[in-house]
């Protein structure tokens, strides 16, 4: 099979959209918010914030190097000054704190992402209070202000936000929703040995010797052992629940992470392909998450660094079809897909885990 997406594209839309109201040319749109203090001997400073926190991105930022609050200063005098810049989200985050010397008649940007405290974020959306100051030295403050910001629940995913100019595509971020390490997909991955010849999950360890059939047979085997854990140890159960994923409205969805469906014994397709992607990645096999319309499903490289050499799974169909079955299945609803023209047209999107790793999407948990 061939992948269709330009990921990096992708991925450069959502750094446009992340990056709404961090600029000072001009105000946000609804991105965020943006204001100017002046204070002693003429230092300015314009401040730009978002006016939200979505959990899952909001991690990512720094891996992103990307900021959530920016601070131009200016110092106009013929001295040079040193400014200390502060800012946290109140009850939600760590201090940030920067020191810095602003140069006589000149100009520092100073970038900040108060650390998250994970411990805090809401079940539900919620509101908060972003309090941020900009202080000489010596204490004299150039600009103190507290604005509102918006806290999503930590399993809420944003496929798409409007940035006052255009829709941009948030859906690379589903990767963070790919959970490894999280703790239950060890003892998953245990019990699904039980089902594998030799008792192993090992991943990509065929051997150099290996044809691609035997690669695909052995990577499908493993693959159909965590099928087998899911349906038989888990009992996982398939639960109607549309995909809100969508490019002409602020679509935004609860995702359970994959603990979440271990625990409740069920999952809707987006649910279920994270499930399987983080049992895949955990033993060294690098998951596909491909995202329609309206539908979401898993695929995954039979053979590592061999471009095109995939399989798939409709994982709504754990628990009421075999593991063939829901092969045959999933990779009929790729084809149909490439057929289609549907991740040329950028419709459905193949998203590499792999390679959204590469660029700092990485696992929330």
């Amino acid at each position: 099979m061939k992948r269709c997406i330009p990921v990096l594209i992708v991925v450069f839309l959502v750094i446009l959209v992340l990056s709404a109201g961090c600029t000072d040319s001009a105000p946000p749109a609804s991105g965020g918010s943006s204001a100017t203090g002046t204070g002693k001997g003429g230092m300015s400073v314009n401040v730009s914030a978002m006016d939200s926190v979505l959990a899952s991105t909001y991690l990512q930022m720094p891996d992103l190097n990307m900021t959530f609050i920016d601070f131009d200063i200016t110092n106009p005098s013929d001295t040079a000054r040193t400014v200390t810049v502060e800012s946290e989200i109140q009850g939600y985050t760590e201090k940030a704190i920067n020191t810095v010397e602003v140069p006589a008649h000149g100009n520092i940007t100073v970038g900040q992402t108060p650390q998250l405290r994970t411990s805090a974020i809401p079940a539900e959306m919620t509101s908060a209070t972003l309090h941020y100051k900009v202080a000489l030295s010596d204490g004299t403050s150039i600009d103190e202000q507290t604005e509102p910001v918006k806290i999503y629940a930590k399993d809420t995913m944003v496929w798409s936000i409007y940035d006052g100019a255009e829709w941009n595509d948030m859906t690379p971020y589903i990767a963070a929703w790919v959970t490894p390490h999280a703790a239950d997909i060890d003892p998953l991955v245990r019990k699904a040995a039980n089902y594998n010849a030799g008792k192993s999950m090992t991943g990509y360890q065929c051997g150099d010797t290996c044809t691609d059939a035997e690669w695909e047979a052995d990577t499908n085997a493993q693959v159909k052992a965590i099928f087998t854990a899911l349906k038989n140890d888990y009992q996982i159960t398939y639960v109607n629940s549309p995909l809100a994923y969508g490019r002409e409205t602020e679509a935004s969805q609860r995702v359970r992470l994959p603990a979440e469906s271990i625990s409740s014994k069920s999952a809707n397709c987006i649910d279920g392909t994270v499930l399987y992607a983080s049992a895949f990645e955990s033993i060294g096999i690098n998951p596909h998450i491909i995202v329609l319309p309206t539908h979401a499903f898993v695929c995954y490289d039979t053979k590592p660094n061999a471009a095109g050499q995939m399989a798939c799974l409709e994982t709504t169909m754990t628990g009421s079809s075999t593991f063939e079955e829901a092969a045959a299945y999933g990779d009929q609803e790729y084809q149909t897909e490439i057929t289609n023209g549907n991740f040329k047209s950028g419709n459905s999107q193949d998203l590499s885990v792999a390679e959204l790793r590469k660029i700092g999407i990485l696992p929330m948990q």
